[in-house]
């Protein structure tokens, strides 16, 4: 049996927290989601958590306020190499602006844009489960 995924959900929205965290409980994938509705407290958190952090998966949403998703992985670019090692990221969104959808797919960091709402089986096969 494969090792079940350590996630982080970042997003504005509560509602899109809570069902995502329960769906990915809920598909087997994982026992372990920690949520944020604010990209700056999962930056910290990831800080934080530098030496202790287990390889984990970013489901990413791209339009927040305070710091967007992209500004997120500008952020995130700027982390030790021993952080970002440890983690995929995957942006999620319903935008259909293809500037945003090319950025997304330009960035080293970003897996790939999945849409929303999230579908756990279309997730499940990006992770090659």
């Amino acid at each position: 049996m494969e090792p079940l995924l350590n996630f982080f959900l970042i997003d504005d929205s509560a509602f899109d927290l809570f069902i995502y965290e329960k769906l990915l409980i809920k598909s087997g994938i994982t026992n372990s989601v920690k949520t944020f509705n604010s990209a700056r407290d999962a930056l910290k958190h990831l800080i934080g958590q530098a030496g202790s952090l287990p390889d984990t998966v970013i489901l990413l949403d791209l339009q927040m306020p305070d710091m967007n998703g992209f500004e997120f992985i500008d952020e995130f670019d700027k982390l030790p190499e021993s952080i970002r090692q440890k983690i995929r990221i995957f942006m999620l969104s319903s935008t259909i602006d293809t500037r945003d959808i090319e950025k997304a797919r330009a960035s080293r960091h970003i897996i790939d844009l999945l849409p929303k709402p999230l579908e756990i089986p279309f997730l499940k096969k990006k992770l090659a489960l």
